[in-house]
């Protein structure tokens, strides 16, 4: 058991690029299931006035599938993580 520990220790980045190549690929399927939704969708996001962030916000969802929502808000928090993580690490000169 210690030695699988090692292995994958050793490997890290191998397995981050392959569970974040499976999610990829999760996140391809249920967008190109998401893309072949019923034209109808479209009449509805019309319907919608845009008045503030609520209504923004379900015009938004009216047309565009939560996957890429997600990812949106994913890539946000990623940067907002890693700008701040690394604004604490000075350079090295």
């Amino acid at each position: 058991m210690l030695t699988l520990y090692l292995y994958v220790l050793q490997n890290q980045w191998l397995v981050m690029a392959l569970l974040c190549g499976l999610a990829l690929v999760i996140a391809t399927a249920l967008v190109y299931q998401a893309l072949w939704l019923p034209r109808g969708t479209e009449k509805k996001s019309e319907e919608i006035k845009v008045r503030g962030p609520a209504s923004f916000l379900a015009w938004l969802r009216s047309f565009m599938p939560w996957v890429i929502i997600l990812l949106f808000l994913a890539c946000i928090a990623f940067t907002c993580f890693e700008i701040s993580y690394n604004a604490g690490i000075p350079p090295n000169w």
